[in-house]
């Protein structure tokens, strides 16, 4: 499969989009497409309604079924099969990156990481690796390796945290 952000709806899609925003995004001016498009070439678009855009980083992935989006301050996870919304997760800033390992997905913004299982369920956050980006460099085994800018630009300090509870480690158990 093949996602991507787009601008407007291409003329030669009929059906609406589907919206994966939430209820509470319909009044809101901003749209932003996603086109999902599967071996076959059917493809199936996708919106999202903002209110405000801040935020210059989206990321669009699929964990098996399952569609996850982050944009501005928010990330969203949609089943594709069954065309129902899992999770409309605010996140405590901008949004930063997403990351699929073991099942999970993590998804970094300004201040920290969120870990969530594909069906939606929020497992933990730590908001307290950074005020203006977080980055996961690499997983092991229990740990989480990472950097966070807390004095921009470019004051990036590494950390290790708990894979099972998001908690900061002194060193590696790895």
């Amino acid at each position: 499969m093949k996602i991507e952000f787009i601008e407007n709806i291409p003329e030669n899609h009929s059906e609406p989009p589907i919206l994966i925003s939430g209820e509470a995004s319909i009044d809101f001016n901003g749209k932003q497409f996603l086109s999902l498009t599967k071996e076959n070439g059917r493809f199936t678009i996708y919106e999202i309604r903002y209110e405000y855009h801040g935020s210059p980083f989206k990321q669009a992935e699929i964990l098996n079924n399952i569609l996850v989006v982050g944009h501005d301050e928010y990330c969203y996870l949609f089943d594709i099969g069954t065309k129902r919304q899992l999770k409309v997760l605010r996140l405590s800033g901008y949004f930063g990156h997403i990351y699929l390992e073991d099942e999970f997905i993590y998804v970094a913004d300004a201040y920290g990481i969120y870990c969530l299982r594909k069906n939606g369920t929020k497992l933990w956050s730590n908001n307290e690796l950074g005020t203006d980006g977080v980055i996961i460099n690499d997983f092991c085994d229990a740990e989480i390796y990472g950097i966070g800018e807390w004095d921009p630009p470019g004051g990036w300090k590494d950390f290790i945290i708990e894979k099972k509870t998001g908690k900061k480690l002194e060193k590696t158990k790895c």
